[in-house]
C-alpha cells in the first residue's frame, strides 16, 4: 500500500505539472464549443484490488485494465473496462488472486480548473477471484461506483487516479468488500 500511495502522489504531482491549457481539444465542459471534448477514447490502468474481509488484514493483489470509452457530451461519458490480476497476494497466510474484471460505467465529470477534473462513476461490475481459504472460488456481480481525478496531459492524453467499489459479499459468514485503487492513462482518437 505504501508503494501505491507513493506512486499515486508522484502521479498527482506529475499530472498537475503537465496539465496545460486546453488538452483534449478544450477538455470537458470548458465552453470551447459544442463538439469539444466529445468522442471515443481508450486507455490502460494499473492498480491494486483491496480485499477487506471481517477478521482479516487487507489483501492487495495487483491488477491491470483496458478502458474503452466515448464522451457523449463534455461532462458525460460511457466506459467499458476489462482486466485481470497479476499473480496473487497474501497477508498472514490468507491469499487472493484476481482472475478477471469486467465493468460498464456512466462517468460524469466536473472541471475544477483548466486541465483538472473530478469524476464519479456508476454502473455494473463483475469480478472473478480465487481465495485460498473459505469458499475458494468467488464471482461477484452488481452495482459498482467510484470517484477519481483526471489530469490533462500533452496532446490528447489524460492521466487519472481513482477509487472504485467493485463488489461486496459474504464468505462463510464473514462479510467482505472489494475495492480498487488505480492509476491510468487514456488517449482520445
Amino acid at each position: 500500500m505504501k508503494k501505491f500511495l507513493a506512486v499515486t502522489i508522484c502521479a498527482l504531482a506529475a499530472g498537475t505539472a503537465a496539465a496545460h491549457d486546453g488538452g483534449w481539444r478544450g477538455g470537458y465542459g470548458r465552453g470551447y464549443g459544442p463538439d469539444e471534448g466529445v468522442g471515443p477514447y481508450a486507455g490502460v490502468s494499473f492498480g491494486q484490488v483491496r480485499y477487506n474481509e471481517d477478521g482479516l488484514d487487507t489483501i492487495t493483489p495487483a491488477t491491470g485494465m483496458f478502458v474503452l470509452g466515448a464522451s457523449l457530451s463534455p461532462n458525460l461519458a460511457v466506459e467499458g473496462r476489462v482486466g485481470t490480476g497479476f499473480g496473487s497476494s497474501s497477508t498472514d497466510s490468507y491469499g487472493v488472486q484476481v482472475n478477471s474484471l469486467f465493468a460498464g460505467y456512466l462517468k460524469g465529470s466536473l472541471p475544477l480548473t483548466r486541465g483538472v477534473s473530478v469524476y464519479g462513476l456508476g454502473g455494473l461490475a463483475s469480478i472473478d477471484f480465487k481465495r485460498d481459504f473459505g469458499l475458494v472460488n468467488a464471482h461477484d456481480s452488481g452495482f459498482s461506483y467510484g470517484l477519481g481525478v483526471d489530469f490533462d496531459l500533452a496532446g490528447a492524453s489524460r492521466l487519472n487516479v481513482e477509487w472504485t467499489r467493485l463488489a461486496t459479499g459474504n464468505n462463510l459468514g464473514y462479510d467482505y468488500d472489494v475495492d480498487q485503487l488505480a492509476i491510468g492513462v487514456t488517449w482520445r482518437f
